[in-house]
């Protein structure tokens, strides 16, 4: 690692909670500043397949109380 990059890793063992939250949000939208056109719609043409496979009866949907009790049982 950059000497830049340990002195941040040091720098935040220091810091507070509620530092720590704000820094982990500013990093996140850092992160959003660059856009990737060819995700969306990779992201979109899935979420047609998924809604025409429901639609179609082709994949039979699962509610969330059903999912519970499998991860709980």
């Amino acid at each position: 690692m950059t000497k830049i990059m340990n002195r941040v890793i040091d720098d935040i063992q220091i810091l507070s909670q509620d530092e720590k939250s704000s820094l982990m949000k500013l990093l996140i939208a850092s992160m959003d500043e660059i856009h990737d056109k060819d995700s969306d719609d990779q992201w979109a043409n899935l979420a047609k397949k998924r809604y025409e496979e429901i639609d179609s009866g082709h994949i039979e949907t699962v509610n969330w109380n059903q999912i519970k009790q499998q991860v709980l049982s």
